[in-house]
Order: structure tokens, then sequence, then C-alpha cells
């Protein structure tokens, strides 16, 4: 996931491989700022939110899935 650059010391230069962390991230706080605002009870929240940030997850994998074919 994370690789070093260069010869600086590892602490300097560090290039992330991956972009899933980033996009679970994103995912996260992006549905529980729509949860929260979305919805009034506690119940609701957590299953709107989780229902958003599923379907972030599933939709961002499968668009990348389909889009494999076509490199830039």
């Amino acid at each position: 996931m994370w690789r070093w650059v260069g010869n600086e010391p590892p602490r300097l230069r560090l290039l992330m491989q991956s972009h899933i962390l980033l996009l679970t991230l994103f995912a996260f706080f992006v549905s529980l700022v729509f949860a929260v605002i979305a919805k009034d009870s506690v119940a609701e929240q957590l299953r709107f939110g989780g229902l958003l940030f599923g379907g972030f997850l599933l939709s961002a994998f499968v668009l990348g899935w389909l889009m494999y074919p076509f490199p830039l």
C-alpha cells in the first residue's frame, strides 16, 4: 500500500500505492455527514449511513472494474 521514494529518509517522502484507504475514508465521512443531516433518530442515522457507505464503496469498485479495460 505504501512505498518509499528516493534516497531521502522514509519519513520525508512517502508515496501511496493504493487509493482504497482514501476512498474508504471519504465514503465514511460523507456518509456520516449525510446521515446526520438527513435523518433525525440515531437508529435511522446508523441505518442510512451504513447503506450510503456500502453504496459508495460498491459503486466505486463496480465503476473501477468497468473502467479497467479502458486505460488512459
